[in-house]
């Protein structure tokens, strides 16, 4: 599966975007080129457009008050659905300060919360380790930790202000249940994982991503989003 380029035709499917190149005010349902519904956990970060970067890009700074606190940004709620011929998805994210205790999870799932979806196809990240996840709420869970990647520290966790390149890839034949069968991940466009999906192809969730701390309360941890893309194929 690749992404189309140029001009796109919506007879192959959907296809959503953000640069988070804008010049409006960082609110709910008024976030970045899509208007991304803003959800709360704990104490309210602040969000705001990044002035000195080459392109758009969005900072997440969490509150410095209670382990927990942290934002969602979501589209679609609970509305989409994934058939046999799956999706791709496309990320670039980086820590701007320090990796201890900011956590965050891209890509689709069911959860509004720190906790892990019940359906889903997720990257996360625990202080910058990162974890490639299948969930389905009836039919099972996958997941494996990244290892031996070159552009990591021991191969496993994520470099301070160096932007990572987040890639998933979707596809069939349709699993039992009838949703896809396989999800490959990617980063910086080397390969990290092969995971079979067994969800059904009538779980709903929606496109997003969530950051968040635990640093019980003592830190004020930032995340960074240059872009995140999705294409589902009709």
């Amino acid at each position: 599966m690749s992404t189309p380029r140029g001009l796109l035709d919506p007879s192959t499917g959907l296809f959503v975007k953000d640069d988070f190149f804008s010049n409006d005010l960082v609110t709910d349902n008024n976030i970045g080129e899509l208007g991304w519904e803003l959800t709360t956990l704990g104490n309210a970060s602040t969000l705001a457009y990044q002035t000195s970067k080459q392109h758009g890009v969005l900072r997440m700074t969490t509150a410095a008050t209670a382990t927990g606190d942290g934002a969602v940004l979501a589209l679609f709620t609970d509305a989409l659905v994934i058939g046999p011929k799956g999706f791709e998805l496309k990320a670039r994210i980086q820590y701007p300060v320090e990796l201890a205790s900011g956590n965050f999870r891209i890509g689709l799932d069911d959860s509004v919360t720190t906790t892990d979806g019940t359906v889903g196809v997720t990257f996360d990240s625990d202080a910058g380790v990162i974890n490639c996840k299948t969930d389905s709420a009836t039919e099972g869970d996958e997941n494996l930790l990244v290892t031996g990647h070159a552009d990591l520290t021991s191969g496993t966790t994520m470099v301070v202000a160096e932007w990572v390149d987040f890639h998933i890839v979707v596809t069939g034949p349709a699993n039992a249940a009838g949703g896809p069968s396989e999800a490959v991940f990617f980063m910086n466009g080397i390969f990290v994982a092969r995971l079979p999906v067994h969800m059904d192809n009538d779980e709903p969730m929606e496109l997003k991503f969530i950051h968040w701390q635990d640093s019980g309360g003592s830190d004020a941890v930032a995340l960074e989003v240059d872009y995140i893309s999705l294409f589902i194929p009709r």
